[in-house]
């Protein structure tokens, strides 16, 4: 890997700026890391770059197993006075979980994606991240004014999967309103079948199901209200780790219950904001851990913006 010689220096920048600025409500922040040394770089200069006034501590979750050699010492050191780093135990990559008994034993539930930052934040504020996400503007404070009473926000809902959207049914914005029968959701998928309609076999709420399938608060950028979710997620309650992945993805389980407990997702566009998967051509990060040449064109991609960044500091 290329080191940054000058890289102390970028970051240097950054808290230079931050220390002119008043001191405000602090927001601590998880990022789980499973490769892309220089994407995940380029995601926490530009975060704290332009949110950095809100945030306090950030929970580097380093996968115990890391493809194509990735090393994260240069991102450690550069943004050192911040990160607090942490190996889960094991590596669970996105294999589904069939019992919540197995969230009983802390070093298995710790080893949930993003969720020893969840347990070790004092701060009322958790925002979560991917490290292949390119920040443009102060999404913290903006996600800060929205939040509300709300115990989450971001963009809401996978609809590029789900039958309800397709049929002009549900949006991201009045998902609490369209709630089908179990029958009448078969129904409709039967009429305009999603990507993913075979792996909906297994729902949790065939009494109930509702949020739909595809529903989630999607967790490239995210912020939790943890006054409100701390209590009501294990290990404290019974709502699912946030981090947990059920029946399709992450996440699901966990919206679902605690919308089924009464609480809501605010749905937060990020465009203005930030750039999921920003760097790669087929702007899906999962699909460039799986392709070689399209991880290396997307390190190539994020490494070329931070050397455009230290030469013009």
């Amino acid at each position: 890997m290329t080191q940054f010689p000058d890289y102390e220096k970028l970051i240097a920048d950054t808290e230079r700026s931050l220390q002119k600025r008043e001191l405000k409500p602090k927001v601590d922040v998880v990022i789980n890391v499973y490769g892309k040394p220089y994407n995940t770089a380029v995601t926490l200069y530009t975060l704290l770059k332009h949110s950095g006034q809100w945030i306090d501590k950030i929970y580097f979750i380093q996968e115990r197993k890391q493809p194509h050699n990735s090393n994260f010492d240069f991102i450690k050191t550069a943004f050192g006075k911040r990160i607090v780093s942490y190996t889960p135990g094991l590596w669970l990559w996105v294999r589904p979980f069939r019992t919540k008994l197995v969230f009983k034993f802390p070093g298995f539930r710790k080893s949930v994606r993003y969720q020893y930052g969840w347990e070790q934040t004092d701060k009322d504020f958790l925002f979560i991240t991917h490290n292949d996400v390119l920040y443009s503007d102060d999404v913290i404070g903006a996600m800060l004014q929205r939040i509300g009473n709300n115990i989450g926000i971001g963009p809401v809902g996978q609809c590029w999967n789900c039958s309800a959207h397709f049929a002009g049914l549900c949006t991201p914005d009045t998902y609490t309103q369209y709630r089908p029968s179990y029958p009448e959701l078969l129904e409709l998928m039967k009429q305009h079948p999603g990507s993913r309609e075979k792996d909906y076999g297994n729902l949790p709420y065939k009494n109930q199901p509702w949020p739909l399938p595809e529903c989630r608060l999607n967790e490239w950028t995210a912020m939790i209200n943890m006054e409100v979710a701390r209590g009501i997620t294990m290990p404290l309650g019974k709502a699912v780790p946030f981090g947990a992945f059920y029946e399709l993805d992450i996440g699901t389980r966990w919206f679902g219950d605690v919308l089924n407990m009464g609480h809501t997702v605010a749905n937060f566009g990020i465009e203005p904001y930030a750039s999921h998967a920003w760097s790669g051509t087929v702007r899906s990060g999962h699909a460039a851990l799986l392709d070689g040449d399209e991880y290396t064109h997307s390190e190539r991609v994020a490494e070329e913006y931070l050397q455009n960044e230290i030469r013009t500091i």
